[in-house]
């Protein structure tokens, strides 16, 4: 299409000069209008080749690339007319000319039209569609229970907890590439949702039995470091796989079911071996492209899912049509629709499209203009993350009132394969309140304290985005201190998103869980303890024999037959009666929804 579109730019100019003036019938006289013609086409068509522009009636390449050809057209054609003609006074007189009033009226004409289609686009006209582009299929109220107690509720499953940073992912397989190093770079890692069962053989040799269902993986792919290098080998030996909960898994693949990785058709690649203009040249120049990333299919192959998109409101509101993949070792493309793309294609839906859409839908609740009136506004968390929900791969971010940054309104997933949104609403902090009690805290080890805050200050260490989770029935957010140095997980955090003063750091996720436990009991459970013995409208008693007691301090906690996925604890200080041993006990409690539950009385059966 870039050859074509050059070539409509070369006839457009030979006619335009030829009405302007005829050329002498000789090859002298026709090469002055052709061989301009020729170069014009020909930079605008090398241009078109190297940066590949979008050519489509609704983007706004085409009609910049239009009104600069017309520019250079007249300025090209002046030197071949004006001066030979009408001396000194050669601009008026050339207004006379039938051909230069029209090719000028057309310029100002299409300026025109672009600047009312500008307007035309602008989001001022458009307030209540843009605001309902983010496809928000249901909204959970998780912020109370049916008895006014904080209600316990996460659909990310625990043992799906991202431990892993791309950070301290890159720095896993760096220490694995070997001599590879010094011909190849690794490309930015993708998260994804994997399910795979194949054979792979690793850079060291050794073979690995893949096997993943629906699992939070990393996977990148290496890139030649300079033009020489690709030029004598335009193909890449591996790809890198590492577990998003397990950086120990982790795989530099050269090799899948005893076939060799040759990847030729890679993001960074030159020429025709380059993933857009592949696709550009192959049907794609009048298609908006976005997300050039890398997934595996369930048999290990390296495919690029390339999302494909339109304009909705004249030059801008894009959305999704559907997604090319496109296999990088052959080059063959495939298009789809969101709702027929193989399995295990994850992204469809590109991160900067939802962040928009997000955008939309909190600011304009009450319309595009409001001075003062920002009830019930709401915006992002700054931040995006893709977690493992049980329903499918997301995008998870924290959503907060744009009147207050301290408290949460809750979170969203968007499904990054559909579209489709769920927003969880809930009472608490946010995760720009937790960043910031993080960044406060003081690491008590069997060393000594230490002031985390200080090494965050020196930038010597860094935050992650922290993401939602039930943490031993909890509202909890997850974090991690990275060491900007090594990219080492330094130290494991959780925070309370029901309280700032519940945290627990430690430099294993182990102890990290247990200092938060531990901050809980201390803050929040003994004050529980003391009201829920004041509070009889709710209790329950219940016998139950005892399958384990674990004394942690004063702290006791139990798990009971019938109580499955239940923890019951009290506090030597409150109810001393716990010390007793027993096999089977009488307890009361407060009836609540969540896991880690307060003992009001305790009594010894046997």
């Amino acid at each position: 299409m870039y050859l074509i579109f050059s070539l409509i730019l070369v006839a457009v100019y030979v006619v335009f000069n030829f009405f302007c003036k005829k050329p002498e019938n000789t090859v002298k006289g026709w090469s002055t209008i052709v061989i301009p013609a020729l170069v014009l086409g020909g930079a605008f068509h090398v241009g078109n080749y190297f940066m590949l522009p979008t050519f489509s009636y609704d983007t706004l390449p085409v009609y910049i690339e239009l009104l600069l050809f017309a520019a250079l057209t007249l300025w090209f054609t002046s030197f071949r007319t004006l001066k030979h003609e009408y001396g000194s006074y050669e601009w008026d007189d050339a207004m006379d000319t039938p051909v230069w009033r029209y090719a000028l009226w057309t310029a100002l004409g299409g300026i025109t039209l672009l600047v009312v289609s500008g307007i035309y686009t602008w989001d001022f006209f458009h307030t209540s569609y843009q605001q309902q582009l983010l496809n928000v299929v249901d909204t959970v109220d998780v912020k109370k229970d049916t008895k006014g107690a904080t209600a316990v509720f996460s659909p990310i499953p625990v043992e799906e907890m991202c431990t892993v940073s791309p950070e301290v992912a890159e720095r896993v397989i760096l220490t694995k590439m070997g001599d590879l190093k010094n011909t190849y770079y690794l490309s930015p890692l993708t998260k994804q949702s994997f399910s795979g069962h194949f054979v792979a053989k690793t850079f060291d040799g050794k073979e690995v039995k893949i096997d993943y269902d629906n699992h939070l993986v990393y996977v990148g792919i290496l890139e030649h470091k300079g033009f020489w290098t690709w030029k004598a080998q335009p193909w890449s030996p591996a790809y890198v796989l590492v577990d998003a909960t397990d950086k120990d898994k982790s795989f530099v693949v050269t090799e899948v079911n005893n076939e060799p990785i040759k990847l030729v058709y890679t993001p960074d690649a030159n020429f025709g071996c380059n993933l857009e203009r592949h696709l550009r040249l192959n049907g794609y120049a009048s298609v908006l492209l976005d997300d050039f990333n890398i997934e595996l299919d369930e048999n290990g192959r390296p495919f690029a899912p390339v999302t494909t998109m339109e304009h909705k409101v004249g030059l801008s509101t894009p959305d999704v049509t559907g997604v090319a993949v496109v296999d990088v070792q052959t080059g063959d493309i495939k298009w789809y629709t969101p709702e027929n793309a193989p399995a295990f294609v994850n992204r469809i839906y590109p991160e900067s499209l939802i962040y928009d859409r997000l955008y939309t839908w909190g600011d304009y609740k009450n319309g595009y203009i409001h001075w003062t009136d920002n009830n019930g506004l709401l915006q992002a968390c700054s931040g995006m993350d893709i977690v493992q929900t049980k329903n499918g791969c997301c995008y998870y971010v924290g959503i907060q009132a744009q009147t207050a940054t301290f408290d949460t309104e809750g979170y969203m997933l968007i499904d990054i394969r559909t579209g489709e949104a769920t927003y969880y609403r809930r009472d608490g902090i946010s995760e720009e309140e937790a960043i910031r009690v993080l960044r406060t805290i003081t690491y008590k080890s069997q060393d000594g304290d230490r002031d985390l805050s200080l090494s965050l200050k020196n930038d010597v260490l860094y935050l992650t985005e922290p993401i939602y989770y039930n943490i031993e029935g909890m509202n909890t957010y997850f974090s991690t201190f990275i060491a900007k140095a090594d990219k080492t997980v330094k130290y494991y955090a959780f925070c309370s998103a029901d309280s700032k003063d519940v945290v627990g750091v430690g430099e294993t996720l182990e102890e990290a869980k247990a200092a938060y436990v531990d901050s809980f009991h201390k803050n929040v459970a003994v004050k529980a303890s003391k009201l829920q013995t004041t509070n009889k409208r709710s209790e329950i008693t219940l016998e139950a024999v005892v399958l384990e007691k674990v004394q942690e301090g004063n702290a006791y906690y139990f798990r009971l037959s019938g109580q499955d996925g239940k923890t019951f604890y009290a506090y030597s200080s409150i109810t001393p009666e716990v010390r007793w041993e027993a096999k089977k006990i009488k307890i009361t409690y407060n009836k609540t929804d969540a896991k880690m539950i307060a003992i009001s009385s305790f009594e010894a059966l046997n």
